[in-house]
């Protein structure tokens, strides 16, 4: 039996965690594996699981994002009914400027396009995760349970418990227990911020209860999943086990693309059963030139190899002069890697120049991010070679 689904992607964040690379874009609209963005994944996932209304939550630094979603059509969502809308803050009669201080405050702004669809479900989603994910296998298993609020999650290991909002379920998956960020817990199911809502619930219950409170920054962590715990609604929580990154912070956006080079990756963007959609530029194949090197390497269309690259994701239209070694690193679009440099457990960000004869090395405790508005002062902390 077919089900009315409306999505709701949460892509307003800061991601201060990623440092300058989020300084002028949100963290939705950073590159990833130099030819997608963040935002790509969650918005394949949809279309792949037949989910073709959906509604885009912007806020921060909105302008590229808007810009490179457009109508939707590089994921196949304008097309026989199917559509994507992005919105962001705006100014009402009865509250004056409505800023979303918090994921569930930014839904419940955004009420009357949900409404407008009358949806069955409510799926709410985050951004800045990169997973591939079959949704509709979440939702029949939320019309299984007859659950009202069901949290998408995974097994994470002790060390990363305080990062992320951690369940306790009895032995029918529900749950009993929910608790943001905490210190400590014996509990490893994380939630994956992927959230299912039977939308009469949702809009009769939580919508109701917090639309004379928006200011206060109402959250789906600190406020609506205790709420629907602490009154006894059926939440359910929903194993995933594919591959799953938070790519929240410099290190584990760079361990999100080592993971790409492992030829037998969970994540395997090579399985065209379940694609992932992008925006892509026209531009010319990549040119590996005579006396290059390249091993085990993404190469991106535009790009140019006249040095070494190994282990490492090289962005569109991105240069490697002679002599110049990468490695352990992820290149970003239109990087120029002048000759005679040695970059390695890095991060070159957009449109970056490298002057000739330059080290930059970290080390897998320690990855150096490099973007145009912190190049100077990474020269004069590394050093530079006589040219």
């Amino acid at each position: 039996m077919a089900v009315n689904v409306v999505a709701m992607i949460l892509a307003g964040g800061k991601g201060t965690r990623l440092k300058e690379l989020t300084i002028h874009r949100p963290k939705p609209a950073v590159s990833f594996a130099g030819k997608y963005r963040l935002i790509d994944f969650v918005l394949s996932n949809c279309t792949n699981s037949g989910i073709d209304q959906v509604g885009v939550l912007t806020q921060y630094e909105p302008l590229e994002l808007n810009s490179y979603i457009g109508e939707g059509s590089s994921w196949d969502l304008d097309v026989h009914g199917a559509s994507v809308t992005v919105m962001g803050p705006y100014t009402s009669r009865d509250y004056g400027f409505l800023w979303q201080g918090g994921t569930a405050e930014a839904v419940i702004l955004n009420m009357p396009f949900v409404e407008q669809h009358n949806p069955d479900y409510l799926l709410v989603l985050s951004a800045d995760h990169i997973y591939k994910m079959d949704y509709q296998k979440l939702i029949d298993y939320h019309i299984e349970k007859k659950s009202e609020l069901t949290i998408s999650t995974i097994r994470v290991l002790e060390e990363d418990t305080n990062r992320f909002g951690m369940l306790k379920v009895d032995d029918q998956n529900r749950v009993v227990e929910f608790e943001e960020k905490p210190k400590q817990t014996d509990s490893r199911l994380a939630s994956m911020g992927v959230y299912v809502f039977s939308w009469q619930k949702f809009k009769e219950d939580i919508a109701h209860k917090y639309y004379k409170h928006l200011y206060d920054g109402v959250d789906f962590a600190q406020d609506v999943i205790p709420h629907f715990i602490d009154v006894d609604c059926a939440v359910y929580a929903y194993e995933y086990e594919g591959y799953w990154r938070d790519v929240g912070t410099v290190e584990g956006y760079w361990k999100a693309h080592m993971d790409l080079l492992d030829p037998e990756n969970d994540l395997n963007l090579h399985d065209y059963s379940w694609p992932i959609f992008s925006k892509t530029p026209n531009l010319p194949p990549h040119h590996i030139l005579k006396g290059a090197k390249v091993h085990n390497a993404w190469l991106n269309e535009g790009s140019m190899i006249f040095g070494e690259v190994h282990n490492s994701i090289i962005g569109h239209r991105c240069v490697v002069q002679e002599r110049s070694i990468v490695e352990k690193s992820v290149i970003l679009t239109n990087a120029y890697i002048e000759h005679d440099c040695h970059i390695s457990y890095a991060i070159i960000g957009d449109e970056v120049i490298i002057p000739a004869h330059t080290d930059i090395q970290g080390d897998e405790n320690h990855i150096i991010l490099v973007t145009n508005d912190n190049l100077e002062e990474i020269l004069e902390n590394q050093g530079r070679g006589d040219e």
